[in-house]
């Protein structure tokens, strides 16, 4: 990056800066022309004086050369106003642009970063730096010379004017320029400083409010709250310092020009009217000069403004380029453009008298020498603090060793091109970070390094791909286009998508990740697909039979359309559906007029109203003694603790029978109270048999009126898919038991077996791997992030796996199973895994112990485990 804010400006729109230029040269006579035609106006045309009689050949009167020089200013004022908005316009775009590139540029070198100094660098000090320190950046560099000049020229041209109708009147006008000049940039100068400051302490203040969104568990669980806000109270408070400094020395800025501004009318009124009065001057000229001098003020200050905006952007552009270019930044050249073909690195590993080391502090890995055969398997022992965990860094080509050499299959690590590791060494760590996308983008991310397939485009959106691909070229954007089929196929070892399928099965089953997927899948909606929807009715009827013939029947509730379900609300058993409508959401019905009209038709809503009266009874009666912070209000009550007084003045009016003359209100919330209620699970004895069949009768009534309207509720059909369930609900069509805690887990299970069973597996499967993982992964399980790094190393088809504890999640058993099946999988591929716990290391041909930065022994397993070894003692 260019050191120079200006520097920087002329290498990328030089160009453009030049065109700008032209226009603004042009605009200059235009603008004179405009300040003369005025005074002849006045002078000529309405005081009479110098009529020409013909102009070209035709015959002038006062009146039309009145009009003749009205309608040249009129042009001449549109033309002015034209010129001024192609400028605006071209240095707007221009800004935009070189904005984008220069975020482009700032992220590009945050990936160049050496890995340790994210350590001491945030993202909540590189965020801000990249989004929005840049945008002042991005706004001056559109002006940053074609306003000068344009504002500038506009005060030259001015001025000329003005000394051309008086040598006098022009001293006048440029008298107090000279004290402006020498005052402002001193008081600018110390405003830069301030703002220098306030930026820096601003950007510790973001990157310390991240640190308390980090650890927000820390400090509510050792009540440090006074603590921090204390801490943020003083950086708030340096800021408000800073900031009231500033504004009291650009205000006084302002005041200064305000007040030099409205002086120098006085000379002209004073001395250019006594002027006139001598017949000196004209009225006209007096006049011009006066119009002249009100607009010499705008460009007067647009140049102050310029000035002042100048050496901010100038220090953010100094301060944000100072913090991308850390130490051990990474070669362009070796990140950049990779070579045509990746070389080979099926071969043998050394380590030759490697040191590592973090910002000059004591050396982490130190005078390592080892070697490791192509094919074998070899575990790295040691305590968290050892440097079996650099190792693995240094051998993925992470980090780079401060002295010594690592070759891997001859290949000398220090000057190879990042994607020859990147696509042939494959790398997971304990805490692998999950990008935001889809379970499948985070599997096939190893496989994404440049786009293999293009995208299609046809009419208006070929067009439009043509002007994103210009417009990021113009930027100095990368040109590729994220909506290409990035997946390398071939480098997975498979030719076409079909296969891809199928290697990410063998690879989740690999990891013990293929039934999460499956769960992944089931929990996903279900899609309209004729194929599987015929899967799914028929695995319906199996599921039914298998929960009698594993006598699971307690457990589950099936769809019924002629019996109520205990386990769904009283709207769910009404709708016996999924609604389309808000208004018809089991939430919102106690209020839906279609919905009361009908239960009044049927004769049900008296009585539904008389049961929500007695839900309210209960309820009252069941809390009338709890404190109203008890958490039984949310586990248990319809009712909060608040409305408890509101709901005992209702149940007042309906023991006097008075229910008629209730508000419309609150016979809604009494009717939602019943329809919130699930028998199995809220045993009040308001619904009883023959109420519930009523509530079956309403809903035939209901299905036999809206049958028609899709719009309204999707109805339960045994034959068909709904599309507002997910696959799984369909699958099973009916409720879990909410009275038995293990009937899920068996439930699930059996339909998950089933489904699989009915030739479902790779739709789910597919279904999951669509399933969005979150922000870094959140919505996956620590255990799932794990196995998932594991898969997306595997699934590159690398030559050499090193592994840096990634397993560290699983329990004991879990971890055992996953490393052998890996290793298995890996068999006469090189791998390199550093172990957090020793007894592992029995599954590998050798064994490298560590202690501190120094490897201390090595060989077999069964060699290395008697007494007195150090790997005895790690086992231990």
């Amino acid at each position: 990056m260019e050191r120079s804010l200006l520097r920087y400006i002329l290498k990328h729109t030089w160009r453009d800066q030049l065109a700008m230029l032209v226009l603004t040269a042009a605009s200059f006579p235009v603008l004179y022309f405009n300040l003369e035609i005025p005074k002849r106006i006045v002078n000529s045309a309405i005081g009479g004086k110098h009529v020409p009689e013909t102009f070209l050949g035709f015959h002038v009167t006062q009146v039309s050369y009145l009009m003749s020089l009205s309608l040249l200013l009129l042009a001449l004022i549109t033309l002015n106003g034209g010129l001024k908005y192609w400028i605006n316009v071209y240095s707007g775009v221009v800004g935009e642009r070189t904005m984008r590139r220069l975020r482009h540029d700032l992220y590009q070198l945050m990936l160049r970063f050496p890995l340790p100094h994210f350590k001491t660098t945030s993202a909540g000090e590189l965020i801000p730096m990249i989004v929005a320190e840049t945008e002042p950046i991005g706004g001056f560099i559109g002006e940053s010379i074609s306003l000068p000049l344009f504002q500038g020229g506009l005060l030259v041209t001015y001025m000329v004017f003005i000394f051309n109708q008086d040598l006098w009147l022009g001293l006048a006008a440029i008298a107090l320029y000279p004290p402006q000049l020498y005052l402002i940039p001193k008081l600018q100068r110390k405003i830069n400083q301030l703002n220098k400051e306030r930026v820096t302490t601003a950007r510790q203040l973001s990157d310390r409010i991240g640190d308390s969104v980090a650890g927000a568990a820390e400090i509510r669980g050792n009540d440090t709250y006074h603590l921090e806000s204390a801490d943020i109270s003083d950086r708030l408070g340096r800021i408000y310092a800073l900031r009231y400094d500033i504004y009291k020395r650009k205000y006084f800025v302002k005041f200064l020009n305000n007040f030099l501004g409205q002086v120098t009318p006085f000379f002209f009124y004073s001395a250019g009217g006594y002027l006139v009065i001598k017949g000196d001057l004209t009225l006209g000229a007096l006049v011009a000069v006066l119009a002249a001098y009100k607009d010499i003020l705008n460009p007067w200050k647009e140049l102050l403004t310029w000035y002042a905006s100048k050496e901010d952007v100038r220090i953010k552009y100094e301060q944000v380029i100072s913090q991308f270019e850390p130490p051990g930044l990474i070669d362009r050249k070796l990140i950049e453009e990779p070579p045509e073909t990746i070389p080979s690195l099926a071969g043998p590993i050394s380590a030759n008298a490697v040191a590592y080391g973090e910002d000059g502090f004591a050396r982490r890995v130190d005078r390592l020498s080892f070697a490791v055969d192509k094919g074998e398997h070899v575990a790295l022992v040691g305590s968290d603090q050892s440097g079996k965990g650099d190792v693995t860094k240094l051998l993925a080509r992470l980090v780079t060793p401060v002295g010594g050499r690592v070759s891997v299959a001859g290949i000398n690590f220090a000057d190879i091109h990042q994607a020859v590791p990147g696509r042939r060494i494959a790398y997971a760590t304990q805490n692998a970070h999950m990008t935001s996308g889809t379970l499948a983008h985070n599997l096939y991310y190893g496989l994404k390094h440049l786009p293999m397939r293009p995208a299609t485009y046809e009419g208006p959106a070929a067009l439009e791909e043509q002007r994103r691909v210009r417009d990021a070229i113009a930027a100095g954007n990368t040109p590729l286009d994220i909506r290409a089929d990035w997946i390398d196929y071939a480098a997975a070892g498979v030719a076409d998508r079909a296969e891809m399928h199928e290697v990410a099965l063998a690879v989740l089953a690999t990891v013990g990740m293929e039934r999460d997927v499956i769960d992944f899948g089931l929990a996903s909606m279900a899609p309209d697909d004729t194929a599987i929807e015929t899967a799914c009715v028929a695995a319906r009827a199996r599921i039914r039979d298998e929960v009698g013939k594993r006598k699971l029947a307690d457990y589950v509730e099936f769809f019924d359309v002629d019996a109520y379900n205990t386990n769904m609300s009283v709207a769910e058993n009404l709708l016996f559906g999924t609604p389309h409508r808000p208004d018809f959401d089991p939430a919102n019905l106690a209020r839906n007029a279609e919905m009361i009209a009908l239960l009044r038709e049927v004769r049900l809503l008296d009585d539904l109203y008389a049961a929500g009266a007695r839900v309210a009874e209960a309820m009252l009666e069941l809390f009338a003694g709890v404190a109203p912070d008890s958490p039984l209000f949310d586990q248990f009550s319809f009712i909060s603790a608040i409305e408890l007084p509101e709901y005992r003045k209702m149940l007042g009016k309906v023991t006097k029978g008075r229910l008629g003359f209730m508000t419309g209100e609150n016979k809604a919330r009494l009717l939602d109270l019943v329809f919130r209620l699930v028998l199995a699970q809220h045993r009040l004895g308001v619904i009883d048999d023959s109420l519930q069949g009523r509530i079956v009768a309403a809903r035939a009534e209901f299905h036999r009126r809206y049958k028609a309207r899709d719009d309204i509720v999707e109805f339960f059909l045994p034959d068909r898919m709904s599309a507002t369930l997910s696959i799984e609900d369909n699958l099973l069509f009916g409720r879990i038991a909410a009275e038995h805690a293990s009937a899920r887990g068996q439930v699930i299970a059996l339909v998950r077996d089933i489904a699989v069973e009915c030739g479902m597996k790779d739709a789910l499967v597919g279904f999951g791997l669509r399933y969005e993982v979150g922000i870094g992964g959140a919505r996956l399980s620590y255990s799932q992030r794990q196995r998932l790094a594991i898969a997306r190393a595997l699934i590159k088809n690398p030559d050499v796996i090193v592994f840096n504890e990634p397993t560290s999640g699983l329990d004991p058993a879990s971890e055992d199973r996953l490393v052998k099946a890996v290793l298995a999988w890996a068999k006469d591929r090189t791998v390199v895994w550093a172990l957090g716990r020793a007894d592992l290391a029995r599954h590998f041909d050798r064994v490298l112990v560590f202690d501190g930065a120094h490897l201390v022994e090595q060989g077999p397993f069964g060699e290395l485990e008697q007494n007195g070894s150090a790997l005895s003692r790690a086992l231990a």
